[in-house]
């Protein structure tokens, strides 16, 4: 009666072992999930701030939206009425030199004073003007320094996604002189594409 008892137990513990699923290796599983909206974005802006870093213009111009293209904005509160928006063949030939003539790009604050540069002096003064790529401050659909004035950039892009990259500002300045980069996305064929270069910095 012991031994049917056992070998009956040994049946059972076998049978409920076959059943119990393995788990699949885990870089499989992870190598099969598709990768979010916030991760495509977040690599796609990391190139686009390489190739702005290099002003390799041509090649941001492949990130740019084909529909929509890309707005610029020297600060936080975007002025669409003022603000440049470029399609990507223009992007692509912004730095030529038949393009080198003076455009208005927005309005310095307080002074409400257009903001006429070059193309090329724009970038220069509003676009990368800090080292963007060596921070470690960098947050998506956020941003880092709260500051007073009207940060619109969710209500000028709606449905659309930004990474911010984000520059300290000098102890002996006490941080005012900080800078911010944002770079929105806004899916286009499935794919998110740049529709907007915001630039911020403290204004007084």
């Amino acid at each position: 009666m012991t031994r049917a008892l056992i070998i009956l137990l040994l049946f059972f513990s076998i049978m409920i072992g076959c059943a119990i699923e393995k788990p699949q290796d885990p870089g499989v599983v992870e190598a099969d999930r598709p990768a979010s909206v916030q991760s495509i974005t977040m690599k796609k802006a990391y190139l686009v701030l390489n190739a702005l870093k290099e002003k390799d213009m041509e090649e941001i111009s492949r990130f740019v939206h084909p529909q929509r293209g890309v707005l610029f904005s020297p600060f936080g509160t975007v002025d669409t009425k003022r603000a440049q928006v470029l399609m990507p063949a223009q992007v692509k030939e912004l730095f030529q030199v038949k393009n080198q003539k003076q455009l208005e790009w927005g309005t310095e604050p307080g002074k409400r004073e257009p903001i006429r540069l070059t193309p090329e002096a724009y970038f220069d003064e509003y676009v990368y003007h800090a080292e963007f790529s060596e921070t470690e401050l960098v947050t998506y659909d956020g941003t880092y320094q709260k500051k007073k004035g009207n940060d619109n950039i969710k209500a000028i892009f709606p449905n659309s996604h930004f990474v911010e990259f984000f520059v300290p500002g000098a102890e002996e300045f006490e941080g005012m002189n900080w800078k911010s980069l944002k770079l929105v996305f806004s899916i286009y064929d499935q794919e998110p594409y740049l529709v907007g270069i915001v630039h911020d910095q403290w204004t007084p």
